[in-house]
């Protein structure tokens, strides 16, 4: 048989609807055979690490004289519910359910064949490069080996997505149509196989000289982070291409001439892109979480094997550190600041300080409302970071107080106190005592605390009182009472500061299977809005100026979070203290810009992923809601631009 027709002869198989069924069963049998076996290995092969004596006593008395959690049994549960929740067989299955999905799209596609002879092919090809290859070889296998697999997998679900589009309807006919633009479009192709050599290549980046907790938090900073960003912008420029393009070659006649409505098109355009920012943003989560359960599964620091430490404790410091801090969602609390900025004291140091303006620039000086209130906004600020810096010669310590950790007190966990403190410029060569006192006299010291980090310290939840609160004074320095009751201290050199966010509690109150998908789908309803602003924009003009438009709108919403952080810095004064009525007027404009993305800024979904910190349902549902708002405000506003374009007259310029 001739090579051609035996090519023939598998296409004709492939595309029979017996085989079909036949194959398909098998797939989902082949599939629940391989969860099966694995939810069976993975409890067989289950181990605790800690095997508490059955005589321990459940309660302790602390220096108080009360009864709290044994801190033995704390531990122990949280170090148990480690390797349970690592060992977990959920990942597992929904990473085959996904991969069963995306076969079985192939097969009814009619391709499975040809996939698997692509396939064979790749693995032909890769697996002896990076087998038997010098170093450069062996990267060329490994980004063809992971290039393959993710490509098919865009390929197939485009294909279904054109084969969902396929009933009879003009949204979804204009849809397809998008789709199918997307393929051959050079400016969409660009950055599909751009993005798909970056994720090929992710897993070569990885530092393996670093701790395990660090390389998985900077593959999911940047793998989530980039993905995002490429395919924003791919969503900026093919969203207003598909708009603008077919104005200007006159394409739109032809669809314009049928049964179809402005509304009609308008949400068929934005139905294409959505579709295609939900596929490539799919393909890229499920690969980045794939890929995330891998590294997870590495050997970390103190560990002889992965999830094995290489002491007595049950478990590396490293790895506990990977599953309740960075694996995980975690609901953080930061010290209640003991002022309002509605206090008294206030107005008093604002009429202080323009009674001394006066002094300098004449009687006559008398600032505007808003000015006024912009230095008591700074007044207010001063006096917090006035109340985050601890100088050791006048003060020494500062009291911080917790509130709202009942949950973390029932739980019996231990709870994380994480802290950075800023000094001496934060010299790389500088190192602080700090010793930290709990309310019944208990003290936690770090004799060497690095300057500009974070820094990590389990705690027992027992400190935390009745009331759910945990009060916690900060000493500046070294601080130990001796037996004899006599207090052992050294103070630090200089002042120390804590930035706003570098005081906190964390405990865990979720999984980050969860928190994962929260995030995928809160990036989804961005790049959802950024669709329709960017074919809102071009309903009224050409492609170069709905580009700027849409992509100055998603750079400002991006940048809020960051334009709010640094207005502190920039004032509304001068160097000296001056006035300076121009920095001012900068300094409100941009609060009053940034301050109109609050909603999408507090999402800010890739930085709480990565930090392993929890986007909570409630946020995630004001943010769907307030977004979603916005993005039909702008479908509306489409629809009536278009409807009064004059079309047979458009120029394109």
């Amino acid at each position: 048989m001739k090579l051609g027709a035996f090519f023939a002869s598998c296409d004709r198989v492939q595309r029979s609807k017996r085989f079909k069924i036949i194959v398909s069963i098998a797939v989902m049998l082949l599939a629940a055979a391989a969860i099966g076996a694995y939810v069976v290995a993975a409890t067989s092969s289950q181990e605790t690490a800690i095997v508490l004596p059955t005589d321990i006593p459940e309660t302790v008395m602390d220096m108080d004289g009360n009864e709290i959690t044994n801190p033995a049994i704390s531990v122990a549960n949280q170090i148990n519910g480690v390797l349970t929740t690592s060992q977990s067989p959920i990942d597992v299955a929904i990473l085959i359910a996904i991969a069963v999905g995306l076969v079985l799209i192939v097969i009814w596609m009619g391709l499975s064949l040809s996939y698997l002879g692509l396939v064979v092919v790749s693995i032909g090809i890769g697996a002896p490069m990076v087998r038997w290859g010098p170093e450069p070889v062996v990267l060329v296998g490994r980004v063809v080996l992971a290039s393959v697999p993710l490509v098919m997998s865009f390929a197939a679900l485009m294909q279904g997505l054109r084969m969902l589009f396929s009933f009879s309807h003009p949204v979804l006919a204009i849809a397809r149509n998008v789709l199918a633009e997307a393929v051959r479009m050079k400016i969409s192709l660009l950055f599909i196989i751009l993005l798909v050599v970056l994720m090929a290549t992710w897993p070569i980046l990885i530092n393996e000289d670093q701790a395990l907790r660090y390389r998985v938090q900077s593959f999911l900073r940047y793998s989530t982070g980039i993905s995002f960003w490429l395919i924003a912008l791919l969503v900026v420029f093919f969203g207003a291409a598909t708009v603008a393009f077919e104005q200007r070659d006159k394409i739109i006649w032809q669809t314009m001439t049928k049964p179809v409505s402005s509304w009609h098109y308008v949400l068929g355009k934005w139905l294409g892109v959505v579709s295609l920012a939900a596929v490539l943003l799919g393909v890229s989560a499920t690969g980045a979480f794939l890929l995330t359960q891998q590294l997870r599964k590495q050997k970390a620091e103190g560990e002889i094997a992965p999830y094995v430490s290489a002491n007595e404790l049950g478990i590396a410091p490293d790895r506990l550190m990977l599953e309740t801090q960075v694996l995980a969602a975690r609901k953080s609390i930061v010290p209640t600041i003991p002022f309002s900025p509605g206090d008294e004291r206030f107005d008093n140091e604002l009429a202080n300080e323009i009674e001394s303006q006066r002094q300098l620039q004449g009687d006559d000086y008398d600032p505007a409302p808003w000015i006024r209130s912009g230095m008591r906004d700074k007044l207010f600020r001063d006096a917090i970071a006035a109340y985050l810096s601890i100088d050791p010669k006048e003060e020494g310590y500062e009291n911080f107080v917790f509130y709202g950790l009942g949950d973390a007190r029932e739980s019996g966990v231990p709870i994380t106190l994480r802290y950075k403190i800023n000094a001496e410029g934060n010299r790389p060569d500088m190192f602080y005592a700090m010793t930290f006192i709990m309310e019944d006299g208990s003290t936690i010291i770090n004799e060497r605390t690095g300057l500009g980090f974070s820094h990590t310290e389990s705690i027992s939840p027992s400190y935390i009182n009745d009331r759910g609160e945990l009060r916690i004074t900060v000493f500046n320095g070294y601080a130990k009472i001796l037996p004899d009751g006599r207090i052992d201290d050294r103070l630090n050199p200089n002042t120390i500061t804590f930035p706003n966010d570098g005081l906190e509690i964390s405990y865990v109150v979720g999984s980050f299977r969860g928190n994962y998908f929260r995030v995928i789908g809160v990036l989804w309803v961005k790049l959802a809005l950024l669709a329709m602003l960017s074919i809102w924009a071009a309903t009224f003009s050409s492609f170069p100026v709905a580009c700027l438009v849409s992509g100055s709108l998603f750079f400002l919403g991006e940048t809020a979070g960051f334009v709010q952080d640094a207005l502190p810095g920039w004032g509304t004064k001068g160097i000296r203290g001056e006035a300076a009525p121009f920095r001012a007027m900068i300094y409100h404009i941009a609060d009053w810009i940034s301050s109109s993305f609050v909603v999408y800024n507090d999402l800010r979904p890739t930085t709480r992923l990565a930090d392993g910190r929890v986007l909570p349902w409630d946020q995630v549902s004001q943010g769907v809601l307030v977004l979603g708002a916005v993005a039909g405000l702008f479908f509306v506003l489409g629809v009536l631009i278009f409807r009064s374009r004059q079309l047979a007259m458009y120029s394109g310029q």
